[in-house]
């Protein structure tokens, strides 16, 4: 075996070449890998989790129950904050620094004879022969983007959840609301269950019309299944099987509520097609669920909120979870302060200024910066050349602005890092390294 092969940093190099393939709709590709390798999705039952924002903090929270409830639980997800790992987890553990290496190879050796692959569609195909090989009980898939064509649409789940729907990706996905709701229904498979919480027309009609032309069975929350906010951040979960009082999911925000929900609510799918999961494993789940860089708090010099708020949805939830940081009486002022911002733009139609309106009034500095990573950024020249408060700054390297919002904040303030998962990954790997913990 030639000696590069035993290194993971040439592995990774390797592998990020593909990023600059870009994205690939469709699955002739995936069916083609999977096959090569004997088909290993087949190999274990699964949920797949669409939507526009929540997808990865709801597959986490089912993960985690799962988990709680005794069953070896494979997750992935995308886009990873620090480290390719994080993408592949049985329980807590992420795959191994060898395993990943190993997996790499084996997939370049058949690239080698002509199979092709998108960064996505290499780490999906990683994915999904790992959770063979380690024997996972049932594994939860993220989508990619969208539904219909995205990678992971290859498998045929006992569960489809599709958490919400609003303008995104338009370039890939469609320049309507109902595009691109025909898109996540997408993952719908004829006669398996459907849980959403898509609560708006016209997308709502989109997928229940999905669901009845393929016979499949759906729970909408608020109809079907609902959940009920305490003030003191529990909540209570009413389904069919389950009725929970006082539930504390760890993830922070009034829509972490209705993303607990919607995962209980898979959990129930399950129970009927015998998987046991009690209250207790549900209550575990979901207050020891761990998913970094959504709605997480760090301390430090000062405190940062890391949120990886990237569309409108996402904005107008952070929005709402800043708002709950800042009630403490007497104290208004306590927290907001800075606001470090940076933005990618994949499909070249994503509405930056309307997205950075939507906070930048809580804050009394903002600074702007580019995000590091693979994806195009928002640069500082079309940031220039838009319409932004006078009191913003702008810094091209994300240390550098980072290093500026630090300065700028005492140990009472707050400073929110948001816009980009990219740039939350990279300033919370610097945070950790300057001792900040998380709270």
């Amino acid at each position: 075996m030639p000696s590069h092969k035993h290194n993971l940093k040439a592995a990774l190099s390797y592998l990020d070449k593909f990023q600059f393939h870009g994205f690939h709709l469709g699955l002739e590709r995936m069916i083609s890998i999977l096959n090569a390798f004997g088909n290993p999705e087949k190999n274990y039952p699964c949920l797949h989790v669409a939507g526009t924002n929540g997808k990865g903090s709801v597959s986490a929270v089912i993960a985690s129950i799962l988990h709680a409830a005794g069953y070896k639980t494979g997750l992935y997800t995308s886009p990873h904050l620090s480290s390719l790992r994080e993408r592949f987890k049985i329980g807590n553990t992420m795959i191994s620094e060898e395993e990943l290496k190993e997996q790499i190879w084996r997939i370049r050796d058949f690239l080698e004879r002509g199979y092709e692959l998108s960064y996505f569609e290499f780490t999906t195909a990683i994915a999904m022969v790992w959770f063979a090989e380690q024997g996972a009980d049932l594994v939860i898939f993220e989508t990619g983007l969208g539904g219909r064509l995205d990678a992971t649409n290859i498998v045929t789940p006992l569960v489809s959840v599709i958490t919400n729907i609003s303008l995104e990706h338009q370039a890939f996905l469609g320049r309507s609301i109902p595009e691109i709701a025909r898109e996540k229904a997408g993952i719908i498979k004829k006669g398996m269950p459907v849980i959403t919480g898509v609560r708006e027309q016209p997308a709502l009609s989109v997928i229940s019309d999905r669901c009845l032309e393929l016979n499949a069975p759906v729970w909408e929350i608020g109809r079907d299944f609902d959940v009920e906010e305490h003030g003191n951040s529990g909540i209570d979960y009413k389904g069919e099987f389950l009725k929970i009082n006082g539930l504390y999911p760890a993830l922070r925000g009034r829509h972490q509520a209705t993303n607990a929900g919607l995962a209980i609510a898979a959990c129930e799918r399950l129970i009927e097609q015998g998987f046991r999961i009690t209250d207790t494993a549900v209550r575990n789940g979901c207050s020891d669920v761990y998913w970094p860089g959504r709605g997480e708090l760090l301390e430090g010099s000062c405190r940062v909120l890391l949120d990886g708020a990237h569309n409108l949805g996402g904005l107008r939830s952070l929005k709402d979870l800043l708002g709950l940081l800042n009630t403490t009486p007497g104290d208004k002022d306590r927290y907001f302060h800075t606001l470090l911002w940076a933005c990618s733009d994949e499909g070249g139609d994503k509405d930056f200024v309307a997205m950075l309106r939507q906070i930048s009034s809580l804050f009394g500095q903002i600074i702007i910066t580019e995000p590091p990573g693979p994806r195009v950024p928002v640069t500082l020249e079309r940031w220039r050349g838009s319409d932004i408060p006078k009191y913003v700054t702008l810094e091209q390297d994300w240390r550098k602005a980072l290093n500026k919002a630090l300065s700028n904040c005492g140990k009472e303030n707050l400073l929110c890092v948001a816009g980009s998962l990219y740039l939350v990954g990279a300033v919370r790997e610097e945070l950790i390294q300057k001792n900040f913990m998380r709270i």
